[in-house]
């Protein structure tokens, strides 16, 4: 998948007769998939030649409305990590400043949509809006498709189970320790993605080496702190674990809450490499354990715990 984050790297893409589609899409959850699969399948069908989306950074809240900007489920490089699974043929990452919050919708679909991506189809969610006042709306997009001669087609939401699926409600159920219902409306299991940091070792004196994650968006959304399952991606290989999110209160007398990640039968170096973590089971709470033997006893537990949630043998 090619990713442009300007105009003048998009022009180097050259999109010809493209399917594009628009939208923040904070946490490519089922309703993103469904909007992206229906733009694959009329490219499949010959529709258009190429297929593309736009997505924001940052997150347009945080220009217009920054201080009701919400926590996001995905950070830039997780958004694009999940767009890469979808067989797009490319991603434009368009820099969202006030100069984009002021510009009519017209002027962005000439500017954008025709002029840089020399669009045909174009493929919205049911509630996307976007110019200036999110005037932009489906219905004024589709009068504005039947005049230039490029089509539209709006998705319907994705309801799942009785619960209309979007990122608002995915936030509510990771904060409410809820990972398994936000991890099916998500699609996918929440990912948290970082840089590996220098810690204290003390992970590694208890028999339980940890790697300690530096997320670099302040911006992003952390599960709630406490121990679960996890899957970690390095270098294209998949490996078992657990993570812990918190203070560790036993072992440490931090007032912050780090990311610490132990990798089952794993002892490579990873300082200042990437992990991608996906969030698979939410085990246990955290705990400030009477006596560091404890702590081990328990951490043997949740190792057991999690080698079962994740399908694997204890």
């Amino acid at each position: 998948m090619r990713v442009a984050r300007s105009l003048e790297e998009l022009a180097t893409q050259r999109p010809v007769r493209s399917g594009v589609t628009l939208g923040v899409f904070d946490g490519v959850h089922c309703g993103h998939q469904r909007i992206i699969e229906e733009l694959i399948a009329r490219r499949d069908l010959g529709h258009v030649e190429s297929a593309w989306a736009i997505t924001f950074d940052p997150h347009p809240v945080l220009v217009t409305h920054s201080l009701a900007a919400p926590a996001l489920l995905t950070t830039i490089d997780e958004r694009l990590e999940l767009l890469g699974r979808m067989a797009l043929d490319g991603v434009f990452v368009l820099p969202f400043d006030e100069t984009t919050a002021h510009m009519n919708y017209r002027d962005f679909i000439q500017r954008y949509f025709l002029d840089a991506m020399d669009m045909r189809e174009l493929v919205l969610g049911y509630d996307c809006h976007f110019g200036h006042k999110r005037e932009g709306s489906p219905e004024r997009v589709m009068e504005e498709g039947a005049r230039r001669g490029f089509a539209v087609k709006v998705v319907p939401a994705v309801n799942l189970e009785g619960e209309v699926v979007s990122s608002t409600t995915i936030r509510a159920r990771l904060l409410g320790s809820d990972l398994e219902r936000a991890n099916q409306l998500l699609g996918h299991p929440y990912l948290v993605r970082g840089r590996v940091v220098e810690g204290e070792g003390r992970g590694r004196d208890l028999g339980f080496p940890t790697a300690n994650l530096q997320i670099a968006d302040p911006g992003k959304l952390w599960p709630p702190a406490g121990v679960y399952a996890v899957r970690v991606g390095w270098r294209g290989w998949i490996h078992e674990g657990m993570m812990n999110i918190g203070r560790s209160p036993t072992i440490k007398r931090g007032s912050r809450d780090e990311i610490e990640v132990h990798i089952f039968d794993f002892d490579n170096h990873l300082y200042g490499e990437t992990l991608s973590v996906y969030c698979e089971a939410f085990l246990r709470p955290e705990h400030k354990f009477p006596t560091v033997s404890a702590l081990i006893e328990q951490l043997a537990a949740d190792r057991n715990a999690a080698r079962e949630r994740l399908g694997g043998s204890p």
